[in-house]
C-alpha cells in the first residue's frame, strides 16, 4: 500500500496552485477590471464579455479534464494548467485591445480547467475522510487570489499609473510559473487502482451523467456559478460609484477576500461534522441576504457587512457543493463527477458576468444585478432542500489512519 503524504504539505501546495489558476487567473479580474476598462476604453458590456470568455475557456475543457484525471492521473494536468495560466497572464500584461484581452482570458479559463479539477481529485484521493476540509483549503485560493490583487493594485497604480494593472498581471504570471514547478516536484497522484477503476468510460453515462443525484447537485452548482461572479465582477465598481475612494474600496474588497480565505476550511470542517446539506443551506441563505444589503444601505458600513457575510459564505458554498458532487458516486468516479457538475457551474458563469454587464448598461446601474444574484441563490437554496443527506458509501483505496493525518 502506498504511503499517504503529509496532509498539510498537500494542503499548502494545492492551495497555491488554486491561487494562481483560479485566484489570479479568474477572481483577480474583478479587481483589475476598472483599471483595464479605463486604460483600454472599454464598456461594461465588453468587460462583462471578458469575464464570460474565461468561463468559455473553462467550460470547453473542464469535463475533459475530469476524464483525463481519472484515466491518466492528475499531477500532469495540474502542472500543465499552471503553465497555461502563466502564459495567459503574461499575454494579458501586453494586451492592447479588447480582442487581445479576450484571447488571454480564454487561455486563463483553459488553464484553470486543467488545474482545479485535478487538484481536487488529488486531495480527495489521498484524504477521503477529510474531503470537506481539504477541498475547503484548496478553494480558499479564490479568496487569497482576490486578497492579493486587492492589496497590491493600489500600490501598482501609484507606482506605474495607467500601466499598474499590466505589471500586476506580469507578477502573477511569474508566481504561476513557480507554482507549476513546485507542483511538479511535490505532488503525487493518488493510488493507481482508483484511476483504473474509473477508466471504464461506458460506466460514466450510467453512474455519473444520468445519475439523478449528481444532476441535482449539478443544477445547484450551476445556479451558484451564475450568481457568484456577479459581485466579484461588479461590486468593486458599485463601491466606487457610491463615492467611496479607490483605496477604501480596495480595503472593502480585501475584507471579503480575507473572510473567504477562512470560509472554505471553516465550512468544510463544519460539514464534516454536521453534514453537507445543512451547511450548504446556511451558506446559500446568508449569501443571498448579503448581496442586497448595500442596495438599501450604500454606505461604508453597509459594504462592510455585505463583504463580511459574502466572504465568510461564498467559498464555503463552493467547497460544499464540490464535496457533495464527489459523494454522489463511487470514489473512483469522483473526478468525473466533479468535472461533470462543474460544466453546469461554468455554464452559469457564462451567463453571469455577460448578462450582468448588459443589465448595467441597459437598466441603469449595478443594483438590479445584485438582486439577480440574490434571487439565484434563493433558488439554489430551495433546490438544496431536495439533496439526499446520505452520501454514497464507498470503499476507499487508502485506509483511514488518523495518526498520519
Amino acid at each position: 500500500m502506498e504511503k499517504r503524504p503529509q496532509i498539510w504539505i498537500y494542503a499548502i501546495v494545492c492551495t497555491i496552485a488554486t491561487i494562481t489558476a483560479v485566484g489570479f487567473g479568474r477572481m483577480a479580474y474583478g479587481i483589475l477590471m476598472p483599471f483595464m476598462k479605463e486604460s483600454l476604453s472599454l464598456s461594461y458590456q465588453q468587460m462583462g464579455m471578458l469575464g464570460t470568455s474565461t468561463a468559455i475557456g473553462y467550460l470547453s475543457l473542464v469535463l475533459f479534464a475530469g476524464i483525463l484525471a481519472a484515466k491518466w492521473g492528475s499531477k500532469k494536468l495540474v502542472v500543465l494548467g499552471n503553465l497555461l495560466v502563466a502564459f495567459g497572464l503574461l499575454y494579458l500584461s501586453w494586451a492592447q485591445s479588447f480582442f487581445a484581452c479576450l484571447a488571454g482570458m480564454i487561455l486563463l479559463g483553459i488553464g484553470a480547467a486543467f488545474t482545479y479539477t485535478p487538484v481536487v481529485n488529488i486531495v480527495v484521493g489521498w484524504f477521503p475522510n477529510r474531503r470537506g476540509m481539504m477541498i475547503g483549503f484548496v478553494i480558499s485560493g479564490l479568496g487569497l487570489g482576490s486578497l492579493i490583487a486587492s492589496a497590491l493594485i493600489p500600490f501598482f497604480t501609484a507606482w506605474y499609473s495607467d500601466n499598474g494593472w499590466r505589471y500586476l498581471w506580469l507578477v502573477f504570471s511569474i508566481i504561476a510559473f513557480i507554482s507549476a514547478v513546485v507542483s511538479y516536484f511535490i505532488l503525487r497522484d493518488p493510488p493507481e487502482v482508483s484511476r483504473k477503476t474509473a477508466a471504464k468510460s461506458h460506466s460514466f453515462l450510467r453512474d455519473v451523467y444520468l445519475n439523478h443525484k449528481v444532476i441535482l447537485v449539478a443544477v445547484i452548482y450551476g445556479l451558484i456559478g451564475f450568481a457568484y461572479l456577479i459581485p466579484q465582477s461588479f461590486l468593486f465598481s458599485f463601491i466606487l460609484d457610491t463615492g467611496i475612494n479607490s483605496y477604501s474600496a480596495g480595503q472593502l474588497m480585501s475584507l471579503g477576500s480575507i473572510m473567504s480565505i477562512f470560509s472554505g476550511p471553516l465550512w468544510g470542517a463544519v460539514s464534516d461534522k454536521i453534514g453537507r446539506k445543512m451547511s450548504l443551506l446556511v451558506t446559500l441563505l446568508l449569501g443571498a441576504v448579503s448581496v442586497i444589503i448595500p442596495i438599501g444601505f450604500p454606505t461604508y458600513l453597509g459594504f462592510v457587512i455585505c463583504q463580511f457575510l459574502w466572504g465568510i459564505n461564498v467559498v464555503g458554498m463552493l467547497s460544499l457543493i464540490q464535496a457533495l458532487s464527489t459523494e454522489q458516486v463511487h470514489q473512483s468516479y469522483a473526478p468525473v463527477a466533479l468535472g461533470y457538475t462543474t460544466v453546469y457551474f461554468a455554464v452559469g458563469q457564462l451567463a453571469g458576468p455577460g448578462l450582468g454587464g448588459w443589465m448595467i448598461d441597459h437598466f441603469g446601474g449595478i443594483p438590479p444585478v445584485l438582486f439577480l444574484c440574490s434571487g439565484l441563490l434563493i433558488l439554489a437554496f430551495l433546490l438544496s432542500l431536495q439533496v439526499n443527506k446520505k452520501a454514497v458509501q464507498v470503499q476507499f483505496v487508502l485506509q483511514s489512519v488518523e495518526g498520519q493525518d
